[in-house]
C-alpha cells in the first residue's frame, strides 16, 4: 500500500500517538512566530486593562488602605474601611479572570487558524492568521465561556457547601460528621466531573473556527466527536499537558536562576547606595518575566494544537476527512490504512 500523503505537518490518514506530537511540535516550530504575536498582543492587551483596574481601584480606596492594613497588633479595622477594600480586591479578580479569558479565547482561535495552514503545508504570516482568528474570536470566547460556567456550576455547589460547614463550625464547637462527609464526597465528587467536561469540549475552539460554528454548536459538535474516545482523548491531552508543563518549568528555570546569579553582584555590592539594589531588583524581574512569557506561551499553544490535531483525526476516523484534506493541498490521495489505537 502507497504511503499516505503529507503535505504538512501530519499525514492524511488516522493519526498515531507519534503523528499527533511530531504534528503538534513541527507546527509551532513553522509558525511560532504567527503563535507568538497573536498571544503578545492578547496578553498585552489584558495586562494593560488589568494594570489600568488596578490603578484606578487604588486611587479609589487609597484612604482606606492605611486603616485596614496599618492597624496595631490586635485592633481590628473599621467596617466602614473593610468594605471598599474588599469590593476593590473582588472588582480586580473579576477583571483578570475576565481579561485571562479573553486573550486565551484569542490565542485559541489563532491555533486553529495556524493549523489549517500547516496541515495543508501552506505558507502563512502574520496578518491572515490574526485576521481568522480575530473574526472566529466571539464564537471561541462564547465556547470558552459557556464551557468555563458549566464546570463553574459544580464550583458554585461546592462553595456553597463549603460556607454551610463554616458556618456551622462557628455555631457549634465540632461540625455535624454527617455534614463533614457529605462535604468531602462532593469535592472529590467534582474532580471528575470537571475533568470530563475539560475532554468533553476540548474541540469546541476548533470547532468554532474551521467550521465556522456558533458557540453552542461548537460544544455539541465537540461532545459527538469526543463520543467513544472520551479516554484517548483524555490520555493524549494529559500527555501533551505534562510534556508542555515540563518544557515550560525547564525553559524558566535559567532565566530565573540567571536573573539571580547575574543581580547578585549589584545586590551585595558595597555601601548603602539604593541604586544597584535597585538595579539588582530589575535585573530578577525582568528576566523571570522574559523566561515566564516564553513557558506560559508554549503552555498555552502546544496542548491546543495536539488539541486541535486531535480534531482533525477524529474527523478523518469519522468523517473520512482526508480525501478532502489532499484535494484542497493538492495532492493525490490515498486509501486509509487500518486504523490504529495511538
Amino acid at each position: 500500500m502507497p504511503p499516505s500523503p503529507k503535505p504538512g505537518v501530519i499525514p492524511l490518514r488516522p493519526l498515531t500517538l507519534g503523528d499527533i506530537l511530531g504534528g503538534a511540535f513541527s507546527a509551532l516550530g513553522r509558525h511560532w512566530k504567527q503563535l507568538f504575536g497573536v498571544a503578545l498582543v492578547a496578553y498585552g492587551i489584558a495586562a494593560l486593562v488589568v494594570g489600568g483596574t488596578v490603578a484606578i481601584v487604588v486611587a479609589a480606596v487609597h484612604d482606606h488602605l492605611d486603616p485596614v492594613f496599618d492597624q496595631p497588633y490586635g485592633v481590628d479595622p473599621a467596617r466602614a474601611d473593610v468594605q471598599p477594600v474588599v469590593i476593590a480586591g473582588v472588582v480586580v479578580f473579576l477583571v483578570s479572570m475576565a481579561m485571562w479569558l479573553v486573550a486565551m479565547a484569542l490565542v485559541y482561535a489563532a491555533v486553529p487558524a495556524v493549523l489549517q495552514d500547516a496541515v495543508l503545508g501552506r505558507r502563512t504570516t502574520f496578518l491572515p492568521i490574526w485576521r481568522k482568528a480575530w473574526s472566529r474570536f466571539p464564537a471561541v470566547l462564547g465556547a470558552l465561556a459557556l464551557q468555563w460556567l458549566a464546570m463553574m456550576g459544580a464550583l458554585v455547589v461546592f462553595l456553597t457547601l463549603m460556607l454551610v460547614t463554616i458556618a456551622t463550625t462557628s455555631r457549634h464547637d465540632e461540625a455535624p460528621v454527617a455534614l463533614m462527609i457529605v462535604f468531602t464526597v462532593v469535592f472529590l465528587g467534582l474532580i471528575p466531573v470537571s475533568i470530563w467536561l475539560w475532554v468533553r469540549f476540548a474541540f469546541a475552539p476548533a470547532a468554532a473556527v474551521l467550521e465556522n460554528q456558533r458557540p453552542v454548536e461548537a460544544l455539541r459538535r465537540s461532545a459527538r466527536l469526543v463520543k467513544d474516545a472520551w479516554w484517548r482523548t483524555f490520555g493524549i491531552l494529559l500527555l501533551i499537558g505534562m510534556i508542555s508543563g515540563m518544557i515550560g518549568y525547564f525553559i524558566q528555570l535559567p532565566f530565573t536562576y540567571g536573573g539571580i546569579f547575574a543581580a547578585m553582584p549589584l545586590a551585595l555590592a558595597s555601601g548603602d547606595a539604593v541604586g544597584p539594589k535597585v538595579m539588582a531588583v530589575v535585573v530578577i524581574a525582568v528576566l523571570y518575566l522574559i523566561g515566564t512569557v516564553i513557558s506560559q506561551f508554549l503552555s498555552t499553544t502546544l496542548p491546543q494544537l495536539a488539541t486541535g490535531l486531535l480534531y482533525i483525526d477524529q474527523r478523518i476516523r469519522r468523517e473520512d476527512l482526508a480525501p478532502a484534506l489532499a484535494e484542497a493541498a493538492g495532492v493525490p490521495s490515498a486509501p486509509a490504512p487500518p486504523m490504529g489505537t495511538w
